[in-house]
Formats: structure tokens, sequence, C-alpha cells
């Protein structure tokens, strides 16, 4: 059987408990940033979490495009709050002058760059991407050991989230 690049299917029990805890997640820690002020690591950190939270974890699911579609959404509402936080100067780090809402822009970037990695990976080797396990295991969801071409797009994915993080 030939791998399909789109896939729609019904979302799992899982799925829907995943995407339900972070919007409630999301909503408390997005509520509470723009009510205290120095809260830029707690910003920062909800914002790197997500982008490598789906790469390590969400891989699979996000194979699904109805789940995709859901964070897409959610991208957009990452987007939203960049917007509305941007200008806050509580928001900067002092020392290194970094404006830790940007995070939250570039999560879009993360998921559409997530599929571009998976299309390249089906294109070239005709398998699903992957998260590479540690010393060559098999990965948690396809059981399956990692490419070359997974090591290489997981660094990618780093490097480009990394780089989008910070311009």
């Amino acid at each position: 059987m030939k791998n399909k690049f789109i896939r729609r299917s019904k979302l799992t029990n899982w799925n829907i408990i995943t995407i339900s805890f972070y919007v409630v997640l999301s909503f408390f820690l997005l509520s509470y940033v723009s009510i205290n002020k120095n809260c830029q690591d707690i910003l920062f950190l909800y914002g790197l979490f997500t982008q490598f939270f789906l790469y390590s974890f969400q891989y699979r699911a996000l194979r699904n495009f109805n789940y995709f579609l859901i964070w897409v959404l959610i991208g957009v509402l990452h987007f939203c709050a960049f917007l509305a936080f941007k200008n806050l100067p509580e928001n900067v780090f002092e020392q290194s002058n970094i404006h830790a809402v940007k995070v939250l822009r570039s999560t879009l970037i993360s998921l559409f760059l997530f599929q571009l990695l998976r299309f390249i990976s089906l294109q070239i080797q005709n398998k699903e991407l992957i998260m590479p396990a540690k010393n060559g295991a098999t990965d948690l969801y396809d059981n399956r050991k990692g490419t070359i071409l997974d090591v290489i797009c997981f660094f990618v994915f780093l490097g480009v989230t990394v780089f989008a993080m910070t311009i």
C-alpha cells in the first residue's frame, strides 16, 4: 500500500483528551501571563514546549489531517497572542533583549515545517517521518528504527524552529 500524505480520519479519544488538556492549560497560562508582570519565562517555555511536544509526541497524530487542522487553529491563536503581547516590555528578557513572546509566532512555522519534512520522508524513503529514538532503538509508535533521513529531518526541524524563535 502506498503511503498517503493527506489522511483524514476521526479523532481518537486520546487526540480529544490531548487537545482539551492543551486548550485548558493554554487558557490558564495565557490568562496568567496577561494579568501578571515578569512572566517571560513561563511564556517562553510554554511556546517552546508546545513545538517540541508536537514533533516528539504528536508526530503520528499529526498525520491525520483533521488533527493537524486543529493544531493549525491553535497556531493561529498563538499568533494572535503574539500580536497581543509583542509590545509589552515586561516580556523581554533583560540580559539578552530577546522577546519571549516570539516563540508563539513560530508555532505555525513548526507545524508546516513538520508536514514538509513528512512529505520529503514519504517521497524519498516511502516511509512516514518518525522521531528518531535514542541509541538506534525503535520508535515509540511505528516500531521501526529511524533512518538517517529521520535524523536529518529532526535536526532540520530543531534548527529551523530555534532560528524562527530568535528572529
